[in-house]
C-alpha cells in the first residue's frame, strides 16, 4: 500500500546500513539500527517531527563518527542519506560540511 511507498527512503537508508555493517564488522552499528528503527516507525505513522528529530541527531551521528564507526563507512553513509532523504520537507537540520568531504575536518 501507499505506507510502503513513503516508506521507501528510510528502506534505502536501511539497506545501505546493511550493507557497511557487512563491509564495516568492527564497528559499533547498533546504536544507528535503533536510531534508523525509530525513522522508519515514524515514517509508518506519518509522525513528522519524529522524522526530524531522529533523522537530524542520525545525520549528527554520521558527521561526528559516533559510536567509533569507521570514516569511510560515516561519509558513505552520510553522503547516500543525504541524497534519499526528503530533508527539506520535513526540515532536517544537517550538519554544515555535508557533502563536502574535503571540508571536514579530522
Amino acid at each position: 500500500g501507499q505506507a510502503l511507498a513513503e516508506m521507501t527512503w528510510a528502506d534505502d537508508i536501511a539497506n545501505s546500513l546493511a550493507f557497511s555493517k557487512t563491509n564495516y564488522p568492527t564497528s559499533n552499528w547498533e546504536p544507528y539500527s535503533q536510531k534508523l528503527r525509530l525513522v522508519q516507525d515514524a515514517v509508518q505513522r506519518g509522525d513528522q517531527q519524529t522524522i526530524k528529530n531522529e533523522m537530524s541527531a542520525w545525520f549528527k551521528m554520521l558527521h561526528a563518527r559516533a559510536h567509533g564507526i569507521s570514516d569511510v563507512a560515516a561519509d558513505e553513509l552520510f553522503n547516500f542519506s543525504l541524497m534519499v532523504t526528503p530533508i527539506q520537507e520535513y526540515g532536517i537540520a544537517v550538519p554544515a560540511s555535508a557533502g563536502r568531504i574535503g571540508d571536514l575536518v579530522y
